[in-house]
C-alpha cells in the first residue's frame, strides 16, 4: 500500500511537470522548481534535480531546429592543408533522396518561423546540378509547413560562373567566399590539385559576383605563416569590394604558440582600427565580432546539436560539419542517419553542454562559450574540454571587443598602439 501511495505521488509530480512544460513554452527551471517545492513539500535539491531532468527531456523530445548544414560532398578541387575535412573523396557525394530526407528532418523539427540551410562541403559547387534540384524541393516543403527559408553557401569561388550567379540571385542564396587575403597569402594554401594558385581567378570574378550579390562576405582564414600580413590582407580584400568578414585562425590538431596568438591579437587590434575608420568614412562593411560588447555572453556551448545539425553526404547526422570532418569516429559524433533513424538521446551532451563544463572552467575569471567542439576534440580528446589554445583565442576575442567599445566611445588612449 505504501509503495502504491508513493507511486501515485510520483505520478502526480510527473503530471505536474508535464502540465507546466505544456502550458509554458518559455520553460523556466527556477519557476518549476519553486512550484514543485510548494505543492509537494520536497527539498530544494530534489526539486532542482527534477526541474533539470524535465528541461533536458523536454529539449530532447522537441529538438527544435533552426538550421541545417548540408554537406553535399566531401570532395574538393583544391588542396588546402588546413581544411577541416581531413579525408576527401570523389565518391563522397550526396544523393537527391538523402538531401530530401535531410530537408524533411529540418521541416519536421523546425521550432522557429524562420530556418536556414547552408550548402557546404568540400566544395559544394561541384554539385551544382544537385543544388538546382534541392532548392525547389526545400522551398516547397517550407511552404507546406508555413516556414520561411533562407539559404547560404560557403565556396572557394573557383567554379563560379554567370549561370550559377543567376540561379543564386533568383533564389536569394547568399555566398560566403573563402579568400585569405592577397595573392601570396591566399595561394600559400589555396591551390589546385596541380599546384596552381587560385587568387587571380577569384579576384577576377569578384566584379561579376558583386553584380549579382552587391553585399559580399568573405571568410579570411589566418594561418600561422600569415600572421604578419593579416592587416595588409584585410585591407587588400576591402579594396577588392568585400563587405563582410569572418576573420578566424586556422585551428586543428597542430597548436599555435603563445607568441603566435599574441601577435594574432595585436594584428586583430590593428584591423579593428582600420575597420572603424572605414565605417566613419561610410564604407559599407561589417564584422560581427567588432560590433559585440565584451559582456555579451551567450552561455556555454554553441548551437551545434541544439538548434542546428549537419548532414554528411551519405546521410550521417552530427552536431556540426567540423565534427564530420574529423577522422576519429568518436570525434565525428554520429547520432544516426537520415536514411534510417536518428537517436536524439545521443545529442544530450550538446543539448546540455554546461553539465560537461570542466572544473578548471568553473573557476575561470573569463567565462567563455567552451571553445570549438571539433578543435577541443582534436587537441584534448574531449568535445567539451577547451584546449589552452581555444582559451587564449577567447581572451583575444574578448580583448578585441573591449577595445572596440573603447574606440567607439572615443577612449583611444585606453587602447595600446602597435
Amino acid at each position: 500500500m505504501e509503495n502504491q501511495s508513493k507511486a501515485a505521488w510520483l505520478e502526480q509530480i510527473a503530471e505536474k511537470i508535464r502540465e507546466y512544460t505544456r502550458n509554458n513554452p518559455g520553460y523556466s527551471p527556477r519557476v518549476l522548481k519553486e512550484n514543485l517545492m510548494k505543492e509537494f513539500f520536497i527539498s530544494a535539491g530534489e526539486a532542482e534535480k527534477l526541474a533539470i531532468m524535465a528541461g533536458r527531456e523536454l529539449n530532447l523530445s522537441q529538438l527544435g531546429l533552426a538550421a541545417l548544414e548540408l554537406n553535399l560532398t566531401f570532395n574538393c578541387n583544391l588542396t588546402c592543408s588546413y581544411c577541416f575535412i581531413h579525408q576527401k573523396s570523389p565518391q563522397d557525394r550526396m544523393t537527391l533522396a538523402t538531401a530530401q530526407k535531410a530537408i524533411d528532418l529540418l521541416m519536421e523539427r523546425a521550432a522557429f518561423p524562420h530556418v536556414n540551410i547552408t550548402l557546404f562541403g568540400g566544395e559544394p559547387l561541384l554539385e551544382f546540378n544537385l543544388i538546382k534540384k534541392i532548392v525547389p524541393y526545400a522551398l516547397d516543403a517550407a511552404k507546406k509547413h508555413n516556414i520561411a527559408l533562407t539559404w547560404a553557401i560557403t565556396t572557394n569561388g573557383t567554379l563560379i560562373n554567370e549561370d550559377i550567379l543567376k540561379f543564386f540571385s533568383q533564389y536569394k542564396i547568399n555566398m560566403l567566399l573563402s579568400i585569405d587575403g592577397g595573392p601570396e597569402t591566399h595561394d600559400r594554401y589555396r591551390r589546385t590539385r596541380s599546384g596552381e594558385g587560385t587568387w587571380h581567378k577569384i579576384a577576377g570574378l569578384i566584379p561579376l559576383i558583386k553584380a549579382y550579390q552587391p553585399w559580399l562576405g568573405a571568410r579570411m582564414t589566418v594561418s600561422t605563416e600569415a600572421i604578419d600580413t593579416m592587416r595588409e590582407d584585410f585591407n587588400q580584400l576591402v579594396g577588392m569590394g568585400i563587405n563582410q568578414f569572418i576573420i578566424a585562425p586556422a585551428q586543428g590538431a597542430a597548436s599555435w604558440s603563445m607568441e603566435e596568438i599574441e601577435q594574432y591579437g595585436l594584428n586583430q587590434l590593428a584591423i579593428l582600427r582600420d575597420y572603424l575608420k572605414l565605417k566613419q568614412k561610410g564604407y559599407p562593411i561589417f564584422i560581427e565580432e567588432f560590433e559585440k560588447g565584451e559582456n555579451e555572453y551567450t552561455g556555454w556551448g554553441c548551437r551545434a546539436g541544439r538548434t542546428s545539425l549537419a548532414v554528411a553526404p551519405n546521410g550521417d547526422v552530427s552536431p556540426c560539419s567540423k565534427l564530420l570532418g574529423l577522422t576519429e569516429e568518436a570525434g565525428r559524433y554520429i547520432v544516426g542517419n537520415v536514411n534510417s533513424e536518428i537517436n536524439v538521446q545521443l545529442l544530450e551532451p550538446f543539448q546540455n553542454p554546461i553539465s560537461r563544463r570542466q572544473p578548471y572552467c568553473r573557476k575561470c575569471s573569463r567565462p567563455c562559450t567552451g571553445g570549438c567542439y571539433a578543435v577541443n576534440f582534436e587537441q584534448t580528446g574531449d568535445h567539451f574540454a577547451p584546449s589552452e589554445e581555444n582559451c587564449l583565442f577567447w581572451v583575444v576575442c574578448q580583448e578585441t571587443k573591449r577595445a572596440s567599445g573603447m574606440l567607439r566611445t572615443g577612449c583611444v588612449a585606453c587602447v595600446g598602439r602597435r
